[in-house]
């Protein structure tokens, strides 16, 4: 395999239109495109999100009058639907955490969260040693840099769980719910009206989607491994997805179905401004791109003709 060498902007657009892209020599396009390349890197547009414009991959090709504005518009419309989406999945990481905090600690009390004792004898003991030591080094991380932490440290001798937890990742909080005891773990689900094993579900395509959105990676054709139910979801087939062989053909895998998680822990009125922020983005992206391409982001996301009634499921 060929070493990947250095490629200055001038080339990069060379080899752009050596695969048909629309960037005419000398003209102002050409001027804008070696701005894009400039900002944001060959690697992040082009390599990021040519799939929905190349006419061939071997060789790669381009649709005709495909230009390097097409990716830059789904580029930044892709970054502008993560800052959308972490915003509330960080509001949900906020309840998700409160809960598991105070229903672990009127359980157990509010210091013992690092017993092993208090979790799931039934589950793999290293699995939880390691993750009570995830929670004990970030505890010890943090003395000196947090007050609170700092503060219960030295005034008590230890720190509540519901003050830890607001320090630890997404991450560590799933594999924490993960290992707590069944009747725990159905204490906290019921909360949100949740069963247990959707939750595991929700918190591990949660953590993943807020990693991505974190790192600033291409997010809009996100699949998760983890599936939802619809038999879990109150009102699913309000959702007017089509079914094939008894499934559903999207919503349960792809963007839309994070969606569909957020309608399980999100008031009404947050989800409105959720719909109404998505509606926006993609209404200014239809006026960039060509309606095959703009279809094709759509599927690619799972977002179908009737996604907005995911107010329906109230």
């Amino acid at each position: 395999m060929a070493n990947k060498e250095f490629t200055s902007y001038r080339g990069q657009l060379k080899i752009l239109r050596n695969r048909g892209m629309d960037i005419p020599v000398g003209t102002s396009a050409a001027t804008r495109a070696a701005n894009i390349l400039r900002k944001e890197n060959y690697y992040c547009v082009v390599n990021g999100y040519k799939d929905s414009f190349l006419n061939s991959t071997t060789p790669e090709k381009y649709l005709s009058k495909t230009t390097l504005d097409d990716l830059f518009s789904v580029f930044e419309f892709d970054r502008s639907i993560r800052l959308i989406y972490i915003k509330y999945m960080l509001k949900i990481e906020h309840q998700i955490k409160s809960v598991i905090a105070y229903e672990f600690s009127k359980q157990y009390g509010h210091d013992n969260y690092l017993k092993i004792g208090n979790f799931d004898p039934a589950a793999p003991q290293k699995d939880v040693f390691d993750t009570i030591c995830l929670f004990q080094s970030s505890l010890a991380n943090q003395i000196g840099k947090n007050d609170a932490i700092t503060h219960y440290v030295t005034t008590y001798g230890y720190v509540p769980l519901w003050v830890l937890i607001n320090i630890v990742t997404l991450g560590n909080i799933s594999y924490f719910y993960k290992y707590m005891k069944p009747a725990d773990k159905n204490s906290v689900a019921s909360v949100f009206k949740i069963q247990p094993q959707e939750m595991s579900k929700y918190l591990k395509n949660l953590t993943l989607a807020r990693n991505i959105c974190a790192h600033d990676e291409r997010f809009y054709d996100l699949v998760f491994k983890s599936s939802v139910s619809p038999t879990s979801v109150p009102n699913f087939n309000l959702l007017s997805i089509p079914v094939l062989n008894g499934n559903p053909t999207y919503g349960v895998k792809d963007l839309y179905s994070l969606a569909v998680i957020f309608t399980q822990f999100l008031p009404k009125s947050d989800l409105n401004k959720f719909v109404k922020e998505m509606d926006a983005e993609f209404a200014l992206l239809k006026t960039k791109i060509k309606n095959t391409q703009y279809n094709n982001i759509m599927a690619k996301m799972g977002y179908g003709p009737n996604w907005k009634n995911l107010l329906l499921l109230y």
